[in-house]
């Protein structure tokens, strides 16, 4: 076996073998020696312990991984160690023995812990985090929250991705999504060292939410869809929710989320106003919309209802104007808000003169953000401009006048077209006028 000087510059110049390996002894530590691969050199000291017939091997680590020179003063201290009459072979092992029995003997971390840690994390990680935690707790703690943390497998991920898809693929996919984030900020906290989502895959079919995701009501639907959600046994502030985003056009999270602190001057038609701040909206901007008066109706409603119940016990008086459970006054999750108008149409009988109507809604159920496409829609056909839908929408322009210079609120514009708009429904609904006709509109001087 070739003998050599095992430094850094013996690492530089050695001739690497490209299969297998080639050792070398160290020229002046006894033992010391290295295995010469094609991508790597591994050091080992080999001694024999006082006392003992065998020899033992310590390993070194590592090139490039440690340093030659690094490598050499472990080799020094080891063979030290082994002069002096003990082990250092031996002494890593019992280390390595100890540590597993204390980790053994620790409390484990529990799913519930982790969702509970990354509870308190999450707004700081992801703006939609309350829909995160909603999936978690809903499809992780009933079957997994007094397991260890790291005892979720692959096998109890498929599982679920499996009943859930079964049941509705979408919701499977987002819930995955949510499961992921926290087991990859689990693992960049040190609390576990692998994913059990890795191995799962997203659910290619699309549902019929997805492939109809430019879905539209017509304006015989949507008074069906309203008529119904105010019949339906459903908790008044999803009613109402829903309702105003039919009247609105705003995004579902953005209303599910409205909250007192946001409402300004309710009770003046003309300058009743919602100011939703840059954090909860998409585009990062603050977002003012008017208050029509059937919004502000519903809004009030919601507000006296508010007033009629004593707050729970920490409870902020400046908290939210909807929610799904009113003792509670959580506010409203997307899903929520999802899952209500599918009980609605789900609940329709395909009969009497809307027979059409409710058979085009079943068989091609909206969701609460076709209620946003339409009203720009709808608004469109009421000849409101282009600009004052964008700005109703919080649609941000992209070019350099509206990034810098155009600071217009749009505030009169935009109550124009949500006024406009609310008459329109309001008159649907009273049947003053036919579904589908169309009103010109006509910009104030």
């Amino acid at each position: 076996m070739p003998t050599a000087h095992l430094d850094d510059k013996f690492a530089r110049s050695v001739e690497r073998p490209s299969k297998g390996f080639t050792e070398y002894f160290d020229d002046k530590i006894p033992g010391f020696m290295a295995k010469v691969y094609a991508d790597r050199i591994v050091g080992n000291l080999r001694y024999q312990p006082i006392g003992s017939t065998s020899r033992k091997r310590f390993g070194l680590g590592e090139h490039p991984i440690i340093t030659m020179s690094a490598m050499r003063l472990e080799a020094e201290k080891a063979r030290g160690i082994a002069l002096s009459g003990g082990d250092p072979a031996g002494d890593r092992e019992a280390i390595r023995e100890t540590r597993k029995e204390a980790e053994a003997a620790a409390p484990k971390l529990t799913f519930k812990e982790l969702v509970e840690l990354y509870e308190k994390a999450a707004p700081a990680l992801k703006d939609s985090w309350e829909q995160d935690i909603g999936h978690i707790r809903r499809n992780g703690l009933e079957r997994w929250g007094s397991r260890a943390a790291e005892s979720v497998t692959l096998t109890d991920t498929a599982k679920l991705m499996i009943e859930k898809s079964a049941i509705a693929k979408v919701s499977a996919n987002r819930m995955r999504a949510a499961f992921t984030r926290m087991h990859k900020w689990a693992i960049e906290q040190g609390l576990l060292q692998s994913n059990p989502w890795e191995g799962t895959k997203k659910v290619k079919e699309r549902s019929k939410a997805e492939e109809n995701d430019k879905r539209t009501l017509s304006d015989h639907e949507l008074v069906v869809l309203l008529k119904a959600i105010e019949k339906a046994r459903l908790a008044p502030g999803i009613k109402a929710a829903l309702k105003v985003l039919a009247y609105t056009g705003q995004r579902p999270d953005e209303i599910g989320g409205l909250a007192v602190s946001e409402l300004r001057h309710l009770d003046d038609d003309a300058l009743a106003h919602a100011e939703i701040p840059a954090s909860r909206m998409k585009a990062r901007r603050r977002h003012v919309w008017p208050i029509s008066r059937p919004v502000a109706a519903i809004i009030r409603e919601q507000l006296e209802l508010r007033a009629s119940e004593p707050l729970p016990v920490g409870e902020d008086p400046s908290g939210f104007i909807f929610a799904s459970r009113f003792k509670e006054r959580k506010r409203i999750a997307r899903h929520s808000l999802s899952q209500a108008m599918r009980r609605v149409i789900d609940g329709l009988k395909v009969e009497g003169p809307d027979a059409e109507a409710i058979r085009s809604l079943k068989e091609n159920p909206p969701t609460p953000h076709a209620l946003r496409r339409t009203w720009t829609t709808g608004c469109a056909r009421l000849r409101v401009p282009k600009e004052y839908r964008r700005a109703c929408m919080a649609h941000v322009d992209d070019d350099v006048m509206s990034q810098h210079y155009d600071a217009h609120d749009y505030f009169s514009e935009k109550k124009l077209a949500l006024d406009k708009w609310a008459k329109h429904v309001e008159a649907l609904l009273s049947g003053k006028e036919e579904t589908g006709a169309v009103v010109p509109f006509k910009v104030r001087p």
